[in-house]
């Protein structure tokens, strides 16, 4: 039912009401059961009975519409901020890397001169280590100024992120998506889109993988109603040396652990999965926002 006809309804339904039980209560039957006294009690009580009723779905229409204004004046204050973070990276962080590395070229080539092959090795770690500091700063640009709503159905987030992301660095990709049920609650998309970067980035930045594949599955049997694998083909790691100072895999633990679902990390020396499973989250709600936290 349309607003409109919900204050349409509120106007007329109460009058129409009273009017009808008016008309049948002066009949001669109801005259000699219903006394006068007590009929005039009885017509605001019903009036007020039929306002209510009405009235309650055009209040709970109105607390719709507020939740939902509440709702993006809280998403568009987070954006603005996320824009003012991503400018600050840009124009004081990202810029001052930048010029370190040029004064530091230039100091390689004097060095190289003076041929002190010790000291040029060191300038050339430091160049690199700049290098990846630059690189984690302008993704993290790159996340906090690309906005993702709901309007987007999560498959297309995921399909669209390893675009940007694995096709820029040359790494193939593929997604198998399963649609058997509706999509995920806001909060389990949030937590696992994270999970998603924060792998996504160490697959980039470490594994030295050219292929990687993401799966979504819902579960026909077994304990869990999903399951989540981001798999690659990278050089992997030594699964019993994690430990908690290994802030990755604390970040991805943790976004789990947001929505009651286990991970775990499979490497046996050539590649590495990373294994998510997790039940339905029931009336969950998160600030679309946080969506490409990172």
């Amino acid at each position: 039912m349309t607003t409109n006809r919900i204050k349409w309804t509120l106007i007329i339904m109460p009058a129409l009401v009273i009017g009808l039980f008016e008309m049948i209560r002066h009949t001669a039957l109801l005259l000699s059961i219903l006394p006068m006294d007590v009929g005039n009690w009885l017509t605001p009580l019903i009036d007020a009975i039929v306002i209510a009723i009405v009235s309650r779905t055009l209040l709970l229409r109105l607390i719709h519409v507020e939740q939902a204004l509440s709702y993006e004046r809280t998403s568009r204050a987070a954006l603005e901020e996320r824009e003012r973070l991503a400018r600050l990276l840009h124009d004081q962080i990202a810029q001052s890397i930048f010029y370190s590395g040029v004064q530091i070229n230039a100091v390689k080539e004097i060095v190289q001169s003076q041929n002190d092959q010790v000291l040029l090795d060191k300038l050339n770690q430091v160049v690199m280590t700049l290098g990846e500091m630059d690189a984690n700063i302008r993704h993290s640009i790159f996340s906090l100024r690309t906005q993702i709503t709901l309007d987007q159905d999560f498959e297309s987030r995921i399909r669209s992120f390893l675009e940007k992301v694995l096709t820029a660095n040359q790494i193939a990709w593929t997604l198998s998506y399963s649609h058997t049920r509706s999509d995920l609650d806001a909060k389990i998309q949030v937590q696992l889109f994270g999970i998603l970067q924060e792998a996504v980035a160490n697959i980039v930045k470490h594994s030295k993988a050219t292929n990687v594949s993401v799966t979504f599955n819902w579960n026909k049997k077994g304990n869990y109603d999903w399951t989540f694998i981001i798999d690659d083909n990278g050089i992997g790691f030594d699964t019993p040396s994690i430990s908690s100072h290994q802030y990755g895999i604390d970040i991805i633990k943790n976004r789990a652990t947001e929505i009651g679902a286990s991970v775990v990390f499979d490497s046996k020396g050539i590649g590495t999965r990373v294994i998510v499973d997790g039940h339905i989250i029931k009336d969950a709600t998160v600030p679309i926002t946080y969506e490409m936290a990172y």
